[in-house]
């Protein structure tokens, strides 16, 4: 992707997650560091935004930044977690001081990030300056992280101090490189196969959408330790590789256990604006489904994951569907509102990387033209006509398991 239009969008991630701190009614000294860093970076990342800049698209710069950004991305959604804990009930399963922990540990790892990628601007500017005098070089295309003098000082956000399992730890040393701070997704599959070429045909695909949630191109060791959990990398694989659903939430953030209540037919309903389902949802209620609506990408996923034993025991088109809208205005009570225009395919991603492969309905109106990425999706589908959306919860309320109808990119009716 080219510098311009990475840095475009995460210097408006940065200006919306920014404003939404502002507009808290309590100023809480857990938001203002996060706060002070998301400014810093989008500073120093404003001038790439600019038309103005004339670089050609450095990979190095461009990884760097879309890095930053899938550490801004969880860290919004955390705080949109955080917020909803302490005003609606519909979260109070969650552990309080466990969200805190997270963004505290969020908090450390965009200034960790800052640091990236005050360097990959450092370097991208040596390479020019040197291709100018007449020197060839190339900028590498694995990101180092410069230090005072190896052994001397142990930074413990270090690539290899991120890797608590000694599998992984072993892997990001040997296949991509002790000093590596991030490296693209093409090039993590590639040094994978390498390191276990017994990977079946297609696993990676699976890996990456669980490894890069944001899809921002980019595999950090802090997303790779943070995805294994209590797993090695051999065991992460070879769950991945036999197609076995990897483990639920950590139990740390979960107080008391949901979904008791929940009962199939099941339709989860995620909208920023329900009042525009409010026919359709009516008819989903009078067949029996049971219905369920959220308004926000973060809260949905979090949900997700409280409830995963119950999706996964459920996890068929005759049980349990899902509709989400394509770009939503991501809401908390008093805190204002973002825009995300990418919540129905995060959230896509995100399903199927926990390999819940229920059904998936986008439903949407002007952005129809950009969910095309349900083609790349098994059992997922997009439209505009409620006669479709209709018909697919009928279809739930039928217990039906292969209309196909839904599927695919639709425009019309």
């Amino acid at each position: 992707m080219e510098v311009l239009a990475v840095a475009s969008t995460v210097c408006a991630l940065c200006i919306s997650t920014a404003a939404w701190i502002d507009q808290q009614e309590q100023k809480e000294s857990l938001l203002s560091p996060i706060g002070s860093s998301v400014r810093q970076i989008h500073n120093i990342l404003l001038p790439f935004s600019s038309a103005e800049y004339k670089g050609t698209g450095e990979a190095q710069l461009s990884d760097s930044i879309g890095s930053i950004g899938d550490a801004l991305q969880r860290t919004k959604e955390h705080l949109v977690v955080w917020n909803c804990k302490r005003s609606q009930k519909f979260v109070a399963f969650l552990n309080p001081h466990a969200l805190v922990a997270q963004l505290k540990d969020d908090e450390r790892q965009l200034n960790h990030q800052l640091i990236i990628l005050l360097t990959s601007i450092a370097v991208v500017g040596y390479f020019r300056d040197h291709a100018k005098n007449g020197i060839s070089t190339g900028a590498p295309l694995l990101m180092n992280t410069p230090r005072l003098q190896d052994g001397v000082v142990k930074d413990p956000f270090g690539p290899l101090e991120q890797l608590v399992d000694v599998d992984a730890r072993e892997f990001w040393r040997d296949y991509i490189g002790a000093k590596v701070e991030f490296v693209s997704n093409d090039v993590f599959c590639a040094r994978l196969i390498s390191w276990n070429t017994a990977i079946p045909y297609g696993t990676t695909d699976r890996i990456l959408m669980r490894l890069d949630e944001y899809d921002s191109g980019v595999i950090t060791p802090h997303n790779l330790s943070r995805v294994l959990g209590k797993l090695s990398l051999k065991e992460f694989v070879k769950r991945y590789s036999r197609g076995e659903k990897p483990a639920a939430l950590d139990k740390s953030l979960i107080q008391v256990s949901p979904g008791h209540e929940l009962r199939t037919p099941l339709l989860v309903w995620i909208d920023d604006r329900p009042d525009n389902n409010a026919y359709e949802v009516a008819q989903a209620r009078a067949l029996g489904i049971y219905v369920i609506e959220m308004a926000s990408t973060a809260i949905a996923k979090v949900w997700v994951d409280a409830n995963l034993a119950f999706l996964r025991n459920n996890d068929r088109a005759s049980r349990v569907r899902f509709i989400s809208d394509n770009v939503r205005l991501e809401t908390t009570p008093g805190a204002g509102t973002y825009l995300n225009p990418t919540g129905g395919e995060t959230f896509l991603r995100y399903l199927r990387g926990r390999f819940i492969a229920s059904p998936v309905l986008i439903y949407t109106g002007k952005s129809i033209l950009s969910t095309r990425y349900v083609e790349s999706y098994e059992a997922a589908g997009s439209t505009t006509s409620p006669r479709k959306v209709l018909m697919y919860i009928v279809n739930l309320a039928d217990g039906k398991d292969n209309d196909a109808e839904w599927r695919g990119f639709h425009t019309g009716s």
